[in-house]
């Protein structure tokens, strides 16, 4: 038996133990809005779009997504000339961590050579060429940088030859 004055301290540790929460709950969220519009359909989609974007704004700012919501919507007035339709409507389900950005840690660079009547026409098809093949592997990419070099020109300027290196950092 443990002595009488680390008592406190190891029932304090163990119910700090037993309340710790899950590190990524899902949540269960529910938001309210309204709407109108001059037909009763036009109303009713209106105030369940308020009410999907009022939940989705909440997620948000939460740092959530809600990839399955229910939407349920009540008549609430219709004007006396019949002008418009006003709805309540609620949103529910439940919401998700968000998943983080993709990250883009690997470097990746092609060459081309590309041709035209003009140094800036054979730049583009180069560049063209280079970021398709970059892109072949079927990876997302950002940061993208192009760099070229002069390997001939025609007397009279009257075509160009380029080689064309395009670089980007892809997800793997």
């Amino acid at each position: 038996m443990a002595p009488r004055h680390l008592l406190p301290a190891l029932t304090l540790a163990a119910a700090i133990t037993l309340v710790s929460a899950p590190a990524h709950a899902d949540t269960f969220r529910t938001a309210s809005a309204s709407g109108w519009g001059p037909s009763w359909s036009a109303g009713q989609a209106n105030a369940e779009a308020n009410a999907r974007a009022e939940l989705n704004r909440q997620a948000a700012q939460a740092g959530e997504v809600c990839p399955s919501v229910s939407v349920t919507s009540a008549h609430v007035y219709t004007a006396p000339d019949g002008s418009a339709y006003i709805f309540n409507a609620t949103a529910s389900g439940t919401c998700v961590p968000q998943p983080p950005p993709p990250s883009y840690p690997v470097p990746r660079s092609e060459t081309r050579q590309g041709s035209g009547a003009t140094a800036d026409a054979a730049v583009q098809n180069g560049a063209q060429g280079a970021r398709a093949a970059v892109l072949a592997a079927g990876v997302n990419c950002a940061n993208w940088t192009t760099t070229s070099a002069l390997v001939w020109a025609a007397p009279g300027s009257a075509w160009y030859i380029y080689d064309v290196t395009v670089s980007a950092n892809c997800t793997n």
